[in-house]
């Protein structure tokens, strides 16, 4: 069983409510979470049994310390929840980053009215949660945040965030709309969301190009700035929101060379296991707009630093990213290529 912290506030500026308390108290004490990319992955992963614990925090200093002074003291969770309400929003954010500052605009329900401070010096600190990878292939109306404010919602993702050292529990703070623009039958969904994909590991869509000329094929090498540099691909990248694989890749291969292309449908899907994430490799056939570019000209390139043709022969001493290995391998089986 998988134990989540999930953390509200009380009301505060004189409101009578806090859709965040709210939605915390709504929530039940266990859930059973299905996978939510069981329809992406090769195989599901089974449903996830998790204890919920639910906290209301106090809108002052001691409340925004509350989790830090517990993690301190040697307690863990699987993964941790921050909500807050967010008064101008109109739909949910999900908070990237905690800054490193206090510009209390209304005393807390303390009294207290810090401006113009540093919470520790150190700089800002960011979730620790795969957000990014969320929202790929989600049918939810949020949106990805770099502002959680200079409030006390700042200060206890900072704090939450500071006092993990070296353990870094999933971690995230959702800021939710008041009830008025969005009713807490959606918030409650939209956190029920959240939990899940904090207790699976998330798929990642990615397209990549399948060029062919006289049987050969093109792989291009990862530049020395990019993860797993110096590996050899199919080009191509990570599927954008409410993007087709066929958009996918002809924006990609657009951003990353300047180069104009059309698609085909996939030829097939490859799966790749992270520590963190699965890859769903998805290989597309596709031709050039005009004339084959010159692979000399670079100046648009932006995460490679090689482009070559290839047969199976003369890539075997290549070192791979991922499972593209394993297209090679599929390509040759069909006799696609040499």
């Amino acid at each position: 069983m998988k134990r989540i912290l999930l953390t509200g506030f009380e009301p505060f500026d004189g409101a009578s409510v806090n859709v965040s308390q709210d939605v915390v108290n709504l929530m039940p004490s266990e859930l059973v979470l299905d996978d939510p990319w069981k329809e992406l992955r090769q195989t599901p992963s089974k449903s996830v049994h998790v204890e919920l614990e639910r906290t209301v925090l106090t809108v002052d200093e001691q409340g925004s310390m509350a989790v830090a002074e517990r993690l301190q003291s040697g307690e863990v969770w699987d993964a941790i929840v921050h909500l807050g309400v967010c008064g101008e929003c109109t739909i949910p954010r999900l908070e990237m980053r905690a800054q490193d500052r206090l510009e209390m605009r209304i005393p807390d329900n303390n009294g207290r009215q810090v401006t113009s401070s540093l919470l520790s010096g150190a700089g800002d600190l960011f979730s620790t949660a795969p957000i990014k990878t969320w929202l790929q292939d989600w049918d939810v109306e949020a949106e990805l945040s770099n502002d959680a404010g200079l409030f006390l919602c700042n200060e206890t993702l900072y704090r939450t965030l500071e006092s993990m050292g070296s353990v870094a529990i999933p971690t995230l703070f959702v800021h939710l709309p008041k009830h008025e623009s969005h009713p807490t039958k959606q918030s409650l969904a939209l956190v029920k969301g959240v939990l899940a994909r904090l207790v699976h590991k998330p798929v990642l869509r990615v397209a990549g190009a399948l060029f062919v000329r006289d049987r050969q094929f093109l792989l291009a090498r990862r530049a020395s700035h990019e993860h797993h540099s110096g590996t050899w691909e199919f080009p191509g990248g990570k599927l954008e929101s409410h993007e087709t694989k066929v958009e996918a890749v002809i924006r990609e291969i657009r951003e990353e060379f300047g180069w104009d292309v059309e698609a085909d449908p996939s030829v097939g899907t490859w799966f790749h296991e992270l520590e963190t994430a699965v890859i769903a490799l998805d290989v597309l056939e596709c031709k050039f707009i005009g004339q084959t570019p010159s692979f000399d000209l670079q100046e648009r390139w932006t995460s490679h630093d090689r482009v070559e043709w290839h047969t199976s022969k003369s890539c075997q001493s290549l070192v791979f990213t991922g499972s593209d290995h394993k297209v090679v391998e599929f390509l040759v089986s069909q006799g696609l290529i040499d």
